[in-house]
């Protein structure tokens, strides 16, 4: 994937709420996720007392519809976990562009298109799950790439919320 960290734990569901974990991010807060999804996206969403903001998905791909984003944005609004789907990225460049101008946090789920490459409207070209501030995959058997039984990740090239990821993982160790 060419991301400084990569670190391992039980299964792609844990890796979304570790994610979110290591955000700091507190009860009320808001998480823009889109409506097609596989429930753990925003089944931890709940689980951590943070509000999920369903937003539509684009009918040609099924990830999120970028247009659709800003519009729920509130001051509340803390994160967007876009879900690349089918093998294929949500518009990144889109959602790069409004977690910088609203100050979001962005988690990328990769479970059903780890190893996709995302194309940037300046040409450069970079893997789901490392564009963002954290990535986070599953390897249930029936993913893109599966194990046997249950296994994820969590990727970052953010040093510190790498270090704050494997002490979340780890128990505090």
């Amino acid at each position: 994937l060419n991301v400084k960290h990569v670190i391992a734990c039980a299964n792609g569901t844990d890796a979304l709420q570790i994610a979110m974990m290591a955000l700091n991010l507190k009860p009320g807060d808001e998480i823009i996720v889109p409506v097609f999804t596989y429930i753990a996206t925003a089944e931890v969403i709940g689980l951590l007392g943070l509000k999920p903001i369903m937003v539509d998905v684009d009918p040609d791909t099924f990830c999120i519809d970028v247009s659709k984003i800003e519009e729920v944005i509130s001051p509340n609004t803390k994160a967007i976990v876009p879900v690349h789907l089918f093998g294929q990225c949500a518009n990144m460049d889109a959602v790069m562009d409004l977690a910088h101008r609203y100050n979001l946090f962005v988690i990328e789920d990769t479970a059903q298109a780890l190893g996709a490459d995302y194309l940037f409207a300046d040409g450069r070209k970079q893997k789901a799950g490392t564009i963002g501030h954290i990535g986070c995959t599953s390897f249930f058997p029936s993913k893109n790439l599966g194990c046997y039984g249950d296994g994820g990740a969590i990727f970052t090239n953010n040093v510190e919320l790498a270090e704050t990821i494997r002490m979340i993982a780890n128990h505090g160790q």
